[in-house]
């Protein structure tokens, strides 16, 4: 799967960009027209994400790896459906 904000190729199973960290399904939802609406304001279409927010979503991504690895919740599978079903 390809990334909406940063184009970073991500594992289908992924929850977040593997580059950005971006949700990646608020990011298949709503990127588009947030993308658009900034550009109304004549602001860039896309910004970096604040370092701290990546190296804060990282660690939190490494502890729960640390404790057992990522457990899929029945949201985050529900989302997964949505996402696979919008881009077939």
């Amino acid at each position: 799967m390809r990334c909406p904000h940063c184009g970073e190729e991500t594992p289908d199973d992924g929850w977040n960009c593997v580059s950005c960290r971006i949700n990646l399904y608020w990011a298949n939802k709503h990127y588009k027209d947030l993308a658009e609406l900034r550009e109304e304001k004549g602001l860039a279409r896309a910004t970096q994400s604040p370092p701290f927010l990546v190296q804060a979503h990282k660690d939190a991504a490494d502890k729960r790896a640390a404790s057992g690895g990522e457990v899929e919740q029945k949201v985050r599978s529900v989302a997964r459906r949505v996402i696979d079903k919008d881009q077939s």
